[in-house]
């Protein structure tokens, strides 16, 4: 059971009350037993009323004290114990109330301070967003307005930072609300020339952990997502492996993935995005397969790779160090998964220059 922050402050402030009405009742009678008197002062004065005598102070008005120490005494004796019984609870409660104003203040900064619900969606489920990128076309490089595919956020736990308990442990997530990625992710944290103070993006970075959907869940929302992509007639000719590619990786490795197909332009005329080629390279490296032979010549070592993706500069294959950029995908792909995956990019080559490119536009433009 968690204790509310102020539990202790009540019981406090309950003893406190009980002491001044007792002391308010002392003062009280006091002042009526010295009501002023008729009389000689030599007769009436308190210094010279009649003493009780030695057995009377020794008898019954010791045993009178004695009772009222004992009283007190079993007073402090059971209020300690019950407040240090209490405060695992209260210590509990005020992490609880931290943490949970923490979520507040990142929802607030996601819904309104930085509006990254705008692109991500409310239930961080993902979504898109305008923006504008430079895009190649006949030898020239244009700038194109493009709706970018946006990635949900409610798994991110389950492909960065996997190994971590506790959300202020986060490396890789931060670093991402921090630099941003490349295109379209701003950087928001103040070292990658953001707006975002660190308490701001561990805020976020809370509020992103507390609204993370079950694993089952979300392995079963991209099973879904690989299921539908299965079953669309023009995928028929694609391996599984370069569906789950597609899926999980083209997002950063194949270029202008995101911003594929038909892109209506504020002119009023529409341009066709084509991707380049699948392990081209865009925000990742590019996966060729002789690379990739010489990075992992035991495909396990890259199965592993791919499982739990890279660390900040811990070497990983035959070169090369990690960094923030390789997400794991070790919690939401199976091992027969993950090998399909592998297996597919060990066979891409890519044509040099090929990058993807705008298509002629089309349409009429407005008026």
């Amino acid at each position: 059971m968690i204790y509310a922050v102020t539990t202790e402050r009540t019981i406090g402030l309950v003893l406190f009350a009980i002491l001044m009405v007792g002391w308010i009742a002392y003062v009280f009678v006091n002042i009526r037993q010295s009501k002023a008197e008729q009389g000689s002062d030599v007769e009436l004065a308190p210094n010279r009323k009649v003493m009780p005598t030695d057995d009377e102070f020794e008898g019954p008005r010791l045993e009178q004290v004695q009772a009222w120490g004992v009283l007190f005494l079993a007073v402090i004796g059971l209020s300690l114990p019950i407040y240090w019984l209490l405060e695992p609870g209260r210590q509990d409660g005020a992490l609880n109330g931290f943490e949970e104003r923490a979520i507040s203040r990142g929802e607030t900064e996601f819904v309104e301070g930085f509006e990254c619900a705008n692109c991500h969606g409310a239930n961080l489920a993902g979504g898109s967003t305008q923006t504008i990128i430079d895009i190649p076309r006949n030898g020239e490089v244009v700038k194109v307005q493009v709706n970018w595919a946006v990635p949900s956020l409610n798994d991110v736990f389950y492909r960065f930072d996997t190994d971590i308990d506790d959300p202020e442990d986060s490396t890789e997530v931060r670093s991402i609300l921090n630099f941003g990625r490349a295109p379209v992710m701003p950087a928001w944290g103040l070292p990658g020339g953001g707006p975002a103070n660190s308490q701001q993006i561990q805020d976020l970075v809370e509020y992103l952990w507390a609204n993370q959907i079950p694993v089952e869940e979300a392995q079963q929302a991209w099973s879904d997502r690989f299921q539908t992509l299965r079953a669309d007639p023009e995928n028929s000719a694609k391996s599984n492996g370069e569906l789950l590619y597609e899926l999980h990786c083209a997002r950063c490795h194949t270029p202008q993935w995101s911003a594929a197909g038909n892109q209506p332009q504020p002119t009023g005329v529409d341009v066709e995005i084509s991707p380049g080629e699948n392990g081209a390279g865009a925000y990742g490296r590019p996966l060729n397969a002789s690379s990739l032979f010489e990075q992992f010549p035991d495909v396990a070592d890259q199965v592993s790779f791919v499982e739990k993706g890279a660390v900040q500069d811990a070497a990983y294959g035959e070169r090369g160090l990690g960094n923030y950029g390789m997400p794991g995908f070790g919690d939401i792909l199976s091992e027969s998964e993950l090998r399909l995956v592998v297996n597919y990019v060990r066979t891409l080559t890519q044509t040099p220059g090929v990058t993807g490119e705008a298509g002629p536009e089309t349409g009429e433009a407005s008026e």
